[in-house]
């Protein structure tokens, strides 16, 4: 049975080698398959993805497809047989396969050139790999590219474990061919107008500042994205390495920022704090590289078209829904100021890109007449696709394109086991563009519109930029930049706005724009207290707007669909108020007042802690024994202090508390209630009857006294003519004792 069963083994090996030569790597033994299912357990290998040049096949470009990289021996044996390929699908025809090849469910069979031997490698090491293989040729030694298109890759890593090969990692992506290596481009193609959105965002980290005060951070993080290696960084240095000023890729180039991040960059400058706990705080390490970040944006925005986003990336459906209205429109106009002045650019105007491309019409309507929205066609209904089209009451929306959305989202290249493709970053969204491309029929516009919450780096960014001058220059694409948004007149029509209900369910939910709304009630009831003084403190606007866009940070689209996140940064933001509001308040003396009379005053201290004048009015609470006067509305001048004369009537003694307050001069509460101490030793109501009673009594007496001594006596006058008055207690007149008693036992006159 055993020699049977051998023979059987080494039957099926034979047919296996025969029918999948292409399959197994170059000197593996031939009685393995080589491809190992991708849900099978990781090999102990990493597989690391460099680079791949070309990004784009060109007529002038090179002929060969070079891969670089790396493979890392994770596990604790050798690997033997190690070996790397790159093999090529079939035409990707239609949005549909476009989006299964992104996922990486296209096969790749089409063209299986040679694997590249590596050779083994040990527990723990590392050998880097370069593969290069011609674009065009036979499909057993090349790519075999038929002609233009977007065709999916695997970049293919086999070997042998245990003694068996398979295949160990692998990366799935694709490679855009505008034209054949050394061919002519034929026919002449139809340049379709492109705009590419490039955004510069992240999640707002800013606690609301007040003027004159150190920013505060919640975390860090932006001193390591800003600083050189950085996402932030790699953004800004890969536009001005790949698409210069006056280049064509940077004329297709719009510029979608968001107004907090620039603000919080400028304000890092001068030095800044990061919360570590409840009232603890440590300085920040990025000032120097959010200086050099933000001049390298200023740098690169100039003679750009710059589209400022809500400030914090603010959900502005939410808004809407939320009954914040105005707080969404004001909030778009402050950002475009601010925007304008942190860059020292022009911002355009009336452009408004809302977060996934969708809205509602109540947000249309309350954004104003003469709207320009950049939407998803997703976002429509009744248009035939990307273009300009009208929304009616003279709005109208700029369609970008769904699956160019979606090809920026997604992962650089489709990772399987054991690999990583930071080198192939942005090669999705290249692929998809140049299937737009190659597709379009030159009547355009292309609007290529990234997440807002792209996470892409400077190497995503290189790629896709790189794509774009490849087009670009292979005549596919010509640069359309900011005229889309700001000229041509939309068609009449019947598209009408369409709001996905996933999007609804990803709102910012309504309790945290409720808390929004409470906040801004409070900034504004501060602002309304606030007076501008000529040359004292700032003005109200520049201590409360700040403020008000700072609350925004708690309705971010950075946290949709994520409510618990959201109602994190509502109690950030609500601390943070609460916190600005109490600035005003009743000093509370160290020792309680003393009062010897019952009309003294109290002299009460108030403390503004705010940049800018505050009118307030200091209110006692009512308590037996303490009548207070009105007191008149007192300015407060900035981080000064000011003592209040309080008139007041005492009517009791003792030690008793009064809590004091302020109000604005609207009777809105400011800050906390302040419990002073009064010690009185004014004499009470009581005790005044009783001293009185108590000195009427005395005076009786001293009186019936008096009149005593002033009676005349009542018996005969004195013979001896002395009429003075005689008193009972007076000595006896001198003359004969009278006889007294006998002595006892003798008779009377013996």
């Amino acid at each position: 049975m055993s020699r049977v069963a051998a023979l059987v083994a080494i039957a099926f090996t034979a047919l296996a080698a025969v029918l999948l030569p292409g399959v197994l790597p170059h000197g593996a033994p031939p009685a393995a398959a080589a491809d190992r299912p991708a849900q099978q357990p990781a090999a102990p290998v990493r597989l690391d993805v460099g680079s791949m040049s070309p990004r784009v096949v060109t007529s002038s470009g090179p002929p060969e497809l070079v891969v670089t990289g790396t493979v890392t021996n994770t596990g604790t044996g050798i690997v033997d047989d190690l070996a790397v390929r790159v093999q090529r699908g079939p035409l990707l025809d239609g949005d549909a396969a476009v989006r299964s090849a992104l996922a990486g469910q296209t096969p790749v069979d089409d063209a299986t050139p040679p694997f590249a031997d590596l050779g083994p490698i040990s527990p723990g090491a590392s050998v880097p790999f370069r593969y290069a293989v011609p674009v065009t040729g036979a499909p057993g030694s090349t790519l075999a590219v038929p002609g233009p298109g977007t065709y999916p890759l695997l970049v293919n890593l086999n070997g042998t474990v245990d003694g068996t090969p398979s295949r160990l990692a692998g990366v799935r992506t694709v490679l855009p061919v505008s034209s054949l290596p050394g061919a002519p481009v034929s026919p002449s193609p139809v340049a379709t107008p492109v705009t590419l959105l490039y955004p510069v965002t992240d999640a707002p980290r800013r606690i609301p500042p007040l003027p004159g005060e150190p920013p505060q951070l919640t975390d860090d993080d932006l001193a390591t994205s800003f600083a050189q290696g950085g996402r932030l960084r790699g953004l800004v240095e890969a536009l001005g390495s790949n698409a210069p000023a006056g280049s064509p890729a940077r004329s297709a180039v719009c510029l979608a920022v968001d107004p907090e991040l620039v603000a919080t960059a400028a304000a890092m400058r001068d030095g800044y704090q990061v919360v570590t706990g409840p009232g603890t705080t440590v300085p920040g390490r990025g000032a120097e590289a959010a200086a050099q970040w933000l001049s390298a944006l200023a740098a690169a925005a100039r003679g750009t078209c710059v589209l400022a986003l809500p400030p914090s990336d603010a959900d502005l459906v939410a808004l809407v829904r939320g009954g914040r209205a105005d707080l969404a429109r004001s909030a778009l106009d402050r950002g475009r100021r601010t925007l304008a002045d942190d860059l020292g650019t022009t911002v355009l105007d009336d452009v408004v890109w809302p977060a996934d491309g969708v809205v509602d019409e109540a947000t249309l309507a309350a954004l104003g007449g003469g709207t320009r929205l950049l939407l998803s066609a997703d976002g429509v209904t009744g248009s035939a696709g990307s273009g300009l089209v009208g929304l009616g009451g003279g709005d109208s929306a700029l369609l970008s394109d769904p699956l160019l959305t979606e090809a920026a989202a997604g992962p650089a290249g489709a990772e399987l086991q054991q690999a990583t493709a930071g080198g192939l970053a942005g090669q999705d969204l290249a692929g998809a563009l140049a299937f737009r491309a190659l597709g379009g029929d030159g009547t355009g516009p292309l609007v290529v519109a990234p997440p807002h919450r792209w996470t892409a780096d400077g190497d995503a960014a290189t790629g896709v930029l790189t794509a774009l001058s490849a087009l670009v220059a292979d005549g596919r694409l010509t640069p359309a930049g900011a005229a889309p948004l700001t000229s041509g007149t939309a068609p009449a029509g019947a598209t009408r706005l369409f709001y996905p209900p996933q999007a609804g369910g990803a709102e910012i939910p309504g309790t945290v724009v409720g808390g929004v709304t409470d906040q801004v009630r409070a900034i504004e009831a501060l602002r309304a207290a606030a007076e501008a003084r000529t040359g004292v403190g700032a003005t109200p606007a520049e201590v409360f707007d700040p403020l008000v866009t700072g609350t925004l940070r708690a309705a971010s689209s950075w946290w949709r669909g994520d409510p618990g996140r959201s109602a994190r940064e509502l109690a950030v933001v609500a601390d943070r108020i609460t916190g600005i509001r109490e600035l005003v308040r009743v000093v509370e003396p160290p020792s309680p007042y003393s009062l010897g009379t019952s009309d003294a005053p109290l002299l009460v201290t108030v403390a503004n802690g705010l940049p800018v004048t505050m009118n307030v009015r200091v209110v006692l609470s009512s308590t037996t024994g303490l009548r207070v006067a009105p007191i008149e509305v007192q300015a407060v001048p900035p981080r000064g202090r000011v003592q209040v004369r309080v008139s007041a009537q005492v009517t009791r003694s003792g030690v008793f508390s009064v809590d004091a307050g302020l109000l604005t001069p609207d009777g809105v509460a400011l800050g906390p209630q302040t419990r002073l101490r009064v010690r009185s030793t004014v004499y009470g109501t009581v005790t005044v009857w009783l001293t009185a009673i108590a000195g009427g009594v005395l005076v009786v007496l001293v009186v019936r006294r008096v009149l005593r001594r002033l009676r005349p006596a009542g018996g005969p006058a004195d013979p001896s003519g002395d009429d003075r008055d005689h008193r009972d207690d007076d000595p006896p007149p001198p003359g004969p004792v009278p006889p007294g008693p006998a002595p006892a036992g003798r008779a009377a006159g013996s």
